[in-house]
């Protein structure tokens, strides 16, 4: 053996291990780089059912046309995305196919994610690749003729998808772009806070003026000072995306609660600063309040005492559903708990909205807070009181400590509890005429294309019998 040969061995070995501790290093960084991209865009919110068995999918989504159920994402190759490749999972992302070329519903907001870059995709995949592979199938989405067909997502798609990378505003800071990329591509904000166009993808003409999350109203957060955010100050906003508590302005519920749980509360205080200073500069949309949400408050009471009914609220059952079931956490007078963990129901805008969907759904499946800032979850009593109840409770909070100008039936609340409202309904009953209509035309419109083939075919045999003839 020559000499030298060991000293070549050893350096080659060293070379060796320190590029695996080199990649062992870059795989890890990617992967934590992965994990904090995942919880700016709230993967583990949609695409976990149960807690015990995070990113296995199963998650119902509320929408418009029916139930949607998010997918697998851990590692399982047969129900997860363990056979995805790099491609096929940036594919998915970004463009909405699935890995056997299927369209996915926007459910999934890629309509937002098609701005993120390559790079990041890929770490929020490196993420998800190291978590515990879990086999569990997706439940079949509950959604009526037409919207199961997912044929008809393509044209949606050609209608609301926009592809390319997000694009920095050179003549802004880099905070100001860091948090338009939190706000319109990671934090997908527009896909519950923007309202919907005719082709039901986001009006960006009316860009976070205020939207849908299933039955739950995610508020417009647009500068405008009635309808929108532009009464709070700087620090409002950063308390309430970071802990979604600001006493005297809003307590963060259904949704919105989650999403500080599971990912706001997470981000660093920079992204969150960064979040508000974009949102600032968010042209102002007007609404439909008259007054801003959180000003509502502080209505008269009579001469019974704190906990008598406001003058003119007339409901008895609510002031006795409200004695037993909230007073105990909220006060009798409405302020809540003085360390705020229960939260005041007074200059609350859940209250003081100018329509009731957030106050039903709040009293039916409750309040998912997660102990964020010592703030308290609240029960859901949707198995407790029946829909006469519910809204009697519903109009006596309001009436008392809100906008006393909302008002709600038993039969409002028996459809929003079966997860929908009238507007829903009435959109899905219409969209299902225009197919059947459109449909009967067409057959109309083939059957007379081939009456009119059967006559010239008839034509032609008469003119080759005539000729034959002669």
């Amino acid at each position: 053996m020559p000499r030298g040969t060991p000293g070549v061995t050893s350096q080659a070995v060293a070379v060796f291990l320190a590029s695996l501790t080199l990649c062992t290093q870059l795989s890890a960084n990617e992967i934590q780089k992965g994990e904090y991209l995942a919880r700016a865009a709230d993967c583990v919110g949609c695409h976990t059912s149960n807690p015990s068995r995070p990113f296995a999918g199963g998650y119902r989504v509320p929408t418009p046309f029916g139930d949607v159920y998010s997918t697998n994402i851990t590692p399982d190759p047969d129900t997860g995305i363990g056979r995805y490749s790099a491609d096929e999972f940036v594919r998915a992302v970004q463009k909405g196919i699935r890995r056997d070329g299927a369209d996915l519903y926007p459910a999934m907001p890629y309509d937002s994610f098609a701005a993120m870059s390559r790079e990041d995709v890929l770490a929020v995949r490196a993420y998800l690749l190291a978590q515990p592979a879990i086999s569990q199938p997706r439940p079949q989405n509950i959604l009526p003729f037409p919207f199961n067909q997912r044929w008809i997502l393509v044209l949606w798609k050609l209608a609301n998808l926009h592809t390319g990378n997000f694009t920095p505003d050179a003549s802004r800071t880099a905070g100001w772009n860091r948090g338009a990329y939190l706000v319109e591509v990671l934090g997908h904000c527009g896909a519950c806070h923007t309202p919907r166009n005719t082709t039901f993808g986001m009006d960006e003409n009316r860009k976070l003026a205020g939207g849908t999350a299933g039955i739950w109203q995610a508020f417009n957060i647009t500068g405008d000072k009635i309808a929108g955010v532009g009464g709070w100050s700087d620090e409002e906003l950063f308390r309430f995306l970071k802990t979604g508590a600001v006493p005297g302005k809003a307590y963060a519920g259904g949704p919105m609660a989650e999403t500080v749980m599971n990912s706001l509360q997470h981000l660093s205080d920079e992204d969150i600063h960064a979040m508000v200073a974009y949102l600032r500069d968010v042209p102002a949309q007007p609404g439909d309040e008259r007054q801003p949400r959180f000003s509502w408050g502080d209505a008269p009471v009579t001469a019974g005492g704190d906990g008598a009914k406001t003058q003119g609220s007339g409901s008895t059952d609510g002031d006795t559903l409200y004695r037993s079931l909230c007073s105990g956490c909220h006060g009798m007078n409405g302020r809540g708990s003085p360390d705020g963990s229960y939260p005041s129901l007074i200059h609350n805008t859940a209250l003081g909205a100018a329509t009731p969907e957030n106050v039903v759904m709040t009293i039916l499946e409750g309040i998912k807070a997660g102990d964020v800032a010592g703030r308290k979850s609240m029960a859901a009593f949707s198995g407790w009181l029946d829909d006469g109840q519910v809204a009697a409770l519903a109009n006596y909070v309001t009436a008392r400590f809100g906008n006393p100008d909302l008002s709600v039936t038993a039969a409002d609340v028996r459809q929003m509890r079966a997860g929908s409202t009238t507007s829903q309904t009435i959109m899905i009953l219409v969209a299902q005429s225009l197919v059947a209509g459109g449909a009967v035309l067409m057959l109309g419109l083939l059957l007379l294309l081939a009456r009119r083939l059967h006559r010239g075919m008839t034509s032609a045999r008469l003119m080759f019998a005539h000729r034959d003839r002669r």
